[in-house]
């Protein structure tokens, strides 16, 4: 189904909170309906805040070429996730961190939005942000999973080519958890990559290597095994483009080689001796330029 709302998901900004020393990030959003701009909305949260709170403002009215901000209301929320989901209250405009930006219209106090007949719509778009905006998103999965200021570790949940068979898998794949093969001639096994950060520890992503026959027989009947599965090494190629979707450079292709580190974990690429993989896996990342990156893309 198509949806209703459009979003145009801009860069977001980030900056260090002198309170707590986590990130605050901001978002601007425009929002379309039918093609035609409708409302625009801000959103602002702070990764390391024990409150794990997210403050929003939905402006809604005419946003056309030639509207003026008196044809616009202002409607602001403050957003607390929950376990499964999130709960929505609504504040006073005035008292935001937005209540000097002009472009917003009227500024509605909470019982002026609460008898608005906006109010639905108002509350439509900002569940709408929720489906589509990856920052709004990665935050309130941080929150349910216990610390905003961890990263997300972005999981490939398939190989590359058979996500990309779609209806077509049918009887010619088997997806497990850790395992998978393609019409019984290809085979693959999950694992992680560690990307190390500095101050962050390890970043990983966990993505899908392609196998021998032989080697998958073996790596499977040892999953289980306590003697040998901390013993596993073998070697394989990257089965998703990381370049395309994480902008790493790590090819689908690429040649690499996978030990156990300990035993309650998934087998990891080893770095290779060159090349921008082996770089990306030996020098840390530095702070700054990981935060740049995961903001970016609703990690951080």
């Amino acid at each position: 189904m198509q949806n209703k709302y459009d979003i145009e998901l801009s860069e977001p900004s980030a900056s260090r909170c002198d309170c707590c020393g986590g990130l605050t990030v901001r978002l601007t959003r425009f929002v379309y309906r039918a093609g035609d701009a409708f409302a625009i909305y801000y959103a602002a949260y702070s990764n390391n805040h024990p409150d794990s709170e997210l403050a929003m403002l939905v402006s809604l009215g005419e946003w056309g070429e030639g509207s003026d901000p008196s044809q616009r209301t202002a409607f602001y929320c403050r957003v607390f996730p929950t376990k499964d989901s999130y709960e929505v209250m609504l504040g006073d405009a005035t008292q935001s961190a937005w209540r000097d930006v002009a472009i917003i219209g009227e500024r509605l106090s909470r019982e002026e939005a609460l008898r608005h007949p906006w109010k639905a719509t108002a509350f439509e778009v900002l569940d709408e942000a929720f489906l589509q905006d990856r920052s709004l998103r990665g935050f309130l999965h941080r929150v349910q999973c216990g610390d905003a200021s961890v990263p997300l570790e972005r999981s490939f949940q398939a190989p590359d080519d058979i996500f990309a068979l779609g209806d077509q898998v049918t009887g010619r794949t088997e997806l497990r958890r850790n395992f998978a093969s393609l019409d019984g001639k290809r085979f693959f096994v999950r694992c992680l990559l560690p990307v190390p950060v500095e101050d962050y520890g390890t970043w990983s992503v966990g993505l899908w290597i392609e196998v021998s026959k032989p080697d998958y027989d073996h790596i499977e009947e040892s999953w289980d095994d306590p003697l040998s599965y901390p013993n596993l090494r073998f070697g394989g190629m990257v089965a998703n483009d990381l370049g395309a979707d994480l902008g790493l450079p790590v090819r689908a292709g690429c040649k690499v080689q996978l030990h156990v580190p300990a035993p309650d974990s998934p087998p990891r690429v080893l770095a290779p001796a060159t090349g921008d993989l082996a770089a990306l896996l030996s020098n840390a990342w530095t702070k700054p330029a990981f935060e740049a990156y995961a903001v970016a893309r609703g990690f951080l």
